[in-house]
């Protein structure tokens, strides 16, 4: 569903400042793959989902999404198949604008349509029927506006919006990280249900150790611009935190041998 071949990007070239973000990185996901980043800062993570989404160019290498190169294709083009979820849950919404607002506009993501004045009574039904499972009571609240809602409420909606019209690889840039630990995990039960019930192809980068073990059904772990680890499976299922943190010294090990 997603390849990237030879990602190479680096910032400030031939400059005191020249850092590379991405060595030549390859992957390939699945469709249906829910496929978790970890790595510490710098380590080429968000640059990553920057380049897939079209937020960055690349300075070398290819990305595909179901055999398509998009690779020069710019966000807007991209957002057809592509969907995003930020960490920051004001950048997926429109504040001023009410819940049933914003899910209307989601809908057009990718579209010529334009959005036609007034809501049906059957699509305000369906809001409200995709709402309900986030537990939330934002069905009941349609027309509230959405800069009146709670950070969490917020990514929520976000992460509704990022995924009703069901694309074709999902982008969850620490989507919970601004979050409140038991919000953070009712998003995080939100965002398995949707990605498992619509088998979305998911990469989603974390800080949180916890989750990268828990969520996912495969685990890359990034350190100066390149994957260094990739489980899945029974692997990935028999990790613990100490174990992972002892696989990252290791990585890290060889590739300071190999620099």
């Amino acid at each position: 569903m997603l390849a990237v071949r030879g990602l190479r990007k680096v910032f400030h070239p031939n400059t005191l400042n020249e850092r590379v973000a991405l060595r030549d990185v390859d992957l390939d996901i699945d469709a249906g793959e829910f496929v978790v980043v970890i790595g510490g800062n710098g380590a080429g993570k968000s640059t990553l989902l920057n380049v897939v989404a079209g937020d960055l160019s690349v300075d070398a290498g290819s990305i595909r999404v179901a055999g398509r190169d998009i690779t020069a294709l710019p966000t807007h083009r991209r957002a057809q198949w592509i969907a995003r979820v930020f960490q920051d849950p004001s950048l997926g919404t429109a504040g001023s604008m009410s819940i049933e607002e914003n899910l209307a506009i989601s809908q057009l993501r990718g579209c010529r349509r334009t959005l036609r004045a007034g809501l049906r009574d059957a699509e305000r039904a369906h809001y409200a029927q995709v709402l309900t499972p986030l537990g939330l009571g934002l069905e009941k609240r349609l027309d509230a506006r959405v800069d009146l809602l709670s950070g969490g409420q917020r990514q929520a909606l976000s992460l509704l919006m990022s995924t009703i019209r069901r694309p074709e690889v999902l982008l969850l840039d620490e989507h919970t990280a601004a979050l409140d630990p038991l919000t953070a995990t009712r998003v995080m039960e939100a965002t398995v249900r949707i990605v498992e019930e619509s088998r979305l192809t998911t990469l989603m980068v974390t800080h949180n150790m916890q989750h990268a073990i828990v969520y996912g059904s495969r685990l890359l772990m990034m350190h100066q611009g390149r994957i260094v680890l990739d489980v899945r499976g029974e692997e990935k299922a028999r990790l613990s935190i100490e174990a992972l943190i002892e696989r990252f010294h290791i990585a890290d090990d060889k590739i300071l041998l190999q620099s």
